[in-house]
């Protein structure tokens, strides 16, 4: 805890380890100052959080105030004037981080926090306030440049999930991002054939957890990808099967690594997809290499 004479309470605690160019969580903080405690006009050269725990202040940003309470936050900007002042009946409490790099002001834009908009409001106070404490907590530990490192950075992206939460009305999507609720679930499936297909896969049981009949959800698949959604899955699996037999391991690991627990089914379907089986393709692959080379 450090003195300061116009705060009831105040400590700030800073991050020894400042090499990461492209996000630094630079220090972190809580006070609770006396009644009409000012801070500024003044500019900063990194951007700085504040989190209300209770009470009240304002908040003077591009020459406008904004009064604030429990769970708002607000955000200064580097370069740019502000000013904040505690009310004088119930001065508000405090958690602070401040941060540098490259990367921060593009991931607060990101979530809907911009010099023009930097107040997020409505926020769960004793939810924020555990992460600004776990953050403060985690410099105060001084564990070493990785683990402060990573832990710091981590929980600043734990906190711009919550921001984004809150300012979800604000957030702005591409046209390709806006998706038709058919789509959406037809990518939700892609992403879980990509990630899953060396796993047994039940259509029906898919369709099911995406809201969908299976009949129905074959039918908008293959609307939209032209395909059915098992010889989707058996794409993926003939694809990946390619990559692998162009290493070292056996036929039957390659099978086994593409969700085919029988070789000899995995050698037929492979077959039935390219025209030749895995051993006469690896062979190939062989060859091709030494006429290259």
């Amino acid at each position: 805890m450090m003195e300061n004479p116009e705060h009831y309470e105040y400590r700030v605690q800073i991050n020894r380890y400042l090499l990461n160019a492209e996000l630094n969580v630079t220090f972190a903080g809580a006070a609770r100052p006396l009644p009409r405690h000012k801070v500024g006009p003044a500019v900063y050269n990194y951007i700085l959080i504040h989190s209300v725990d209770h009470g009240y202040g304002t908040f003077e940003w591009q020459r406008k105030k904004h009064r604030l309470g429990q769970g708002d936050i607000f955000i200064i900007f580097p370069g740019l004037l502000f000013s904040y002042e505690a009310d004088n009946a119930e001065p508000w409490s405090y958690r602070w981080i401040a941060l540098q790099g490259r990367r921060v002001t593009e991931m607060l834009e990101n979530i809907g926090v911009t010099p023009i908009d930097p107040i997020v409001r409505g926020a769960n106070s004793v939810k924020l306030a555990s992460i600004f404490e776990t953050i403060e907590h985690e410099l105060e530990h001084k564990s070493g440049e990785t683990i402060t490192t990573l832990a710091t950075d981590g929980w600043f992206r734990v906190l711009l999930a919550e921001f984004a939460r809150l300012n979800a009305n604000k957030l702005h999507y591409s046209p390709a991002e806006v998706l038709t609720d058919s789509e959406r679930v037809v990518e939700q499936a892609i992403r879980w054939f990509q990630t899953q297909y060396m796993l047994p896969i039940s259509i029906e049981k898919l369709a099911t957890s995406l809201g969908y009949h299976r009949t129905h959800f074959t039918k908008v698949f293959k609307q939209l990808t032209s395909l059915s959604p098992k010889q989707y899955i058996n794409q993926v699996r003939m694809e990946r099967a390619k990559e692998l037999l162009n290493t070292n391991i056996s036929i039957e690991q390659v099978g086994n690594s593409c969700g085919f627990s029988d070789p000899l089914y995995f050698s037929k379907q492979f077959k039935k997809w390219t025209g030749i089986s895995p051993t006469q393709y690896r062979d190939e692959l062989k060859r091709s290499y030494k006429d290259r080379f």
